[in-house]
């Protein structure tokens, strides 16, 4: 029997990194949505490969991180995703969230939802927290996390640091003209 669940298990893998292969292998088009620079490599600091205009379009040949790499005509770079748009141009994709594309679907932004998101990190939506419920479990988990007072002591003497007491701030100066503070 455990033969038998091993070589389905293969079977499956197998199969799921093909077809991970497959949807990575396939270039998906893209449209510039900023004029962008296109990088030599998925980092600010790597050279600059070329610049594209807003409204260019491209292939995505590959992705990494919050960089996507970009072939448009005879020129081809990084830049980050968030400066294209997943899907061919006309495609009933006019919102920019790439529904018509299986980039674009993993990759691109939700479609009919205002997301507030910086380099892929998308904020919480009122419908997010109507469905949040308590975890005591995730709780007590989370404390388990904490260090007491000693072991903070400890840990900051270990990598050389030291209390330092801070005064409060008192309260503002009165300006005796205007009656108000400075």
């Amino acid at each position: 029997m455990q033969g038998i669940v091993a070589r389905l298990f293969k079977r499956w893998l197998v199969t799921a990194l093909f077809a991970m292969v497959t949807v990575a292998a396939v270039a998906e088009p893209v449209t510039v949505e900023r004029d962008s620079v296109l990088r030599a490599g998925p980092r600010t600091d790597a050279a600059v490969a070329g610049n594209l205009a807003k409204g260019a379009t491209g292939d995505a040949m590959a992705r990494q991180g919050a960089w996507v790499q970009v072939k448009s005509g005879t020129v081809t770079g990084w830049l980050y995703s968030f400066n294209v748009r997943f899907g061919a141009v006309g495609a009933g994709n006019s919102s920019g969230g790439g529904g018509g594309s299986a980039l674009g679907r993993v990759f691109g932004p939700r479609q009919q939802v205002n997301v507030t998101a910086t380099i892929g990190i998308r904020g919480l939506e009122e419908e997010d927290l109507k469905q949040a419920h308590f975890d005591g479990g995730q709780m007590q988990k989370m404390d388990g996390f904490a260090a007491s007072n000693e072991q903070a002591a400890e840990h900051a003497g270990n990598a050389g640091l030291s209390a330092s007491h801070v005064e409060y701030l008192g309260q503002p100066v009165q300006d005796s003209a205007s009656g108000s503070s400075p």
